[in-house]
């Protein structure tokens, strides 16, 4: 997707949340827009930074043509935009917990929701890093296998042109 539409979602759900707050309603449903936005955030995130470091780009075949959608400078707008109201939304949900409508969570309540953010993106890092290993790990034993029944049929085939050959000079 590209960063207008995410920041779009981001910026609905945040409205969402800050509606949800105004008419107070249940704190459940605050949770249920603090979530969404929370999803719609992480995707702009990581849009953000795959864009910053270049590994957001795919590679283009050989015989491809290559075009874009917008300008160099049209695409570093978005992307510099999203991010500075991504960090602008976070700002004011921060506000919310110590000043605003979740106050009474105070900020012991923000800074165990930021610890809670920081442990799933660490076990999720650490499951793709794992996924990685595994991967490679079943990539090399595929391949040792492969080398290894290569090398006990032509063994074997060796052992059996050698034992026709002892048995037609008859020497067996």
């Amino acid at each position: 997707m590209d960063p207008v539409t995410l920041l779009a979602t981001a910026t609905a759900a945040f409205n969402g949340i800050k509606k949800a707050v105004q008419v107070g309603k249940e704190i459940e449903g605050v949770f249920n827009q603090l979530s969404k936005w929370a999803d719609a955030a992480g995707q702009l995130q990581e849009f953000i930074n795959n864009n910053k470091t270049n590994s957001g780009e795919r590679k283009v075949g050989i015989f491809e043509k290559i075009g874009f959608n917008k300008s160099e400078t049209a695409e570093a707008f978005d992307i510099f935009t999203a991010e500075m109201r991504l960090r602008q939304m976070e700002e004011d949900i921060r506000l919310m917990f110590i000043y605003g409508e979740l106050q009474h969570y105070g900020l012991e309540g923000y800074s165990q929701f930021i610890q809670m953010r920081r442990d799933v993106r660490e076990k999720r890092q650490r499951m793709i890093r794992d996924q990685a290993i595994r991967r490679k790990r079943f990539v090399e034993n595929i391949f040792w296998g492969t080398i290894l029944i290569i090398a006990l049929t032509v063994a074997i085939r060796f052992a059996v042109w050698f034992f026709d050959f002892g048995r037609e000079a008859g020497k067996w």
